[in-house]
């Protein structure tokens, strides 16, 4: 404990104030507001009492240690050394000098602990000393763990016994992943097993220890087509393995659609006997079985319209037993160009093709030239 000078003769002036030598700033202008509080003339004190007790707070000023050397250096002393106070000091100033230092000593927990013992130890004759921590044994050598069996993997997180694929379109691409996770003693390996046309990929995830993902997938090539002209009901299973003996058995169901079945009436066309340059119609309806898209083309002297005969050139979307209408006019130019004589039997075809097939509807025609007279038919009268 260091104090910053000392005044001459200055034990009068510690005792004074009930103050240990050395004690504190902060006890020290405690000390000085509690007296003068006490012997103020303006309160009916004694006016030499406070002239002395004003004189020993100016001489002691300065010459008090910071709160954390004082009570550090006197930290195993009697509580009233502790305080920075005189043995013979008052209960109250006791009080006032713990709460002046509580404030100082804030930030330093363990001395303000030991100030607050000293301002409930103040006054009684006992010592009361801090006992140093004894120190904890030394650890003792751990034997030789046994040899245990190796840990077995459980059932891993995401494992479901039945998995649903939907509704799936003929031919249609599918991935679904079972994503499976050990928190625990992850296997080494996981195999999967499947049959008829399911195929399973097992893949070990390298951002998630013990994850595995499972990838599903259908082998269309090994299904034969529904005999359903709807859907069929697909259910297969895939069985897992990995390490340490343990299995799983998932089944997989799904719906697969039939490829849609486009069927054009009629079969054929016969656009009978016409007049060259006279406006000539067919008309061609298709039905599917399921939602399809159909693009239809045609000879050369066909084209396809609308219903104000307008030429139309876009795909046919098709819903499942909604049938479409379609028509077709004569486009005379190529009949012209062509023809080197009259009457002509123009033949084509339409065609109508989409994802899972062709239909080819045959067309013909008889034309003759206006300009021609047209050969009578015999009478069949006799």
């Amino acid at each position: 404990m260091a104090s910053r000078g000392a005044p001459a003769d200055g034990s009068k002036h510690w005792r004074t104030l009930s103050l240990s030598p050395g004690a504190p700033e902060c006890v020290i202008r405690a000390a000085h507001r509690y007296y003068i509080e006490l012997h103020h003339p303006d309160r009916g004190g004694d006016v030499a009492a406070a002239q002395r007790i004003n004189v020993a707070n100016d001489e002691l000023r300065d010459a008090g240690a910071n709160a954390n050397e004082y009570v550090a250096a006197n930290f195993n002393g009697e509580p009233w050394l502790v305080l920075g106070l005189a043995a013979n000091a008052p209960k109250e100033l006791a009080e006032r000098a713990s709460r002046a230092l509580a404030r100082e000593l804030n930030e330093h927990r363990r001395l303000a602990e030991r100030v607050a013992w000293a301002a409930e130890h103040f006054g009684r004759a006992a010592r009361v000393r801090i006992r140093p921590a004894t120190p904890p044994p030394p650890p003792r050598p751990e034997p030789s763990p046994k040899p245990r069996p190796p840990a077995v993997p459980g059932i891993p997180e995401g494992l479901a016994s039945n998995v649903h694929l939907g509704t799936l379109p003929w031919g249609a691409g599918v991935s679904h992943d079972i994503r499976l996770t050990w928190r625990e003693h992850a296997p080494y390996g996981v195999r999967a097993e499947t049959s008829g046309a399911l195929r399973a990929e097992v893949n070990e995830s390298r951002a998630v220890p013990g994850r595995f993902v499972v990838s599903l997938s259908i082998d269309w090539g090994a299904i034969p087509p529904p005999d359903s002209p709807r859907s069929a009901a697909f259910v297969e299973s895939v069985r897992l393995a990995w390490g340490g003996g343990g299995s799983a058995t998932i089944h997989v169901h799904a719906t697969l659609q039939r490829p849609p079945a486009i069927t054009a009436q009629p079969a054929e066309i016969d656009m009978g006997t016409t007049t060259r340059g006279q406006p000539a119609r067919a008309t061609l309806v298709l039905t599917s079985t399921a939602m399809a898209t159909a693009h239809v083309s045609c000879s050369a002297w066909l084209k396809r319209v609308d219903a104000a005969g307008r030429e139309v050139d876009e795909d046919v979307r098709l819903r499942a037993d909604t049938p479409v209408r379609l028509s077709f006019a004569v486009d005379w130019a190529p009949i012209d160009d062509r023809a080197k004589r009259w009457p002509v039997r123009p033949t084509g075809k339409i065609t109508v093709r989409w994802s899972d097939g062709t239909i080819d509807v045959p067309v013909q025609m008889v034309a003759n030239d206006a300009r021609a007279p047209v050969s009578a038919r015999p009478s069949t009268r006799r």
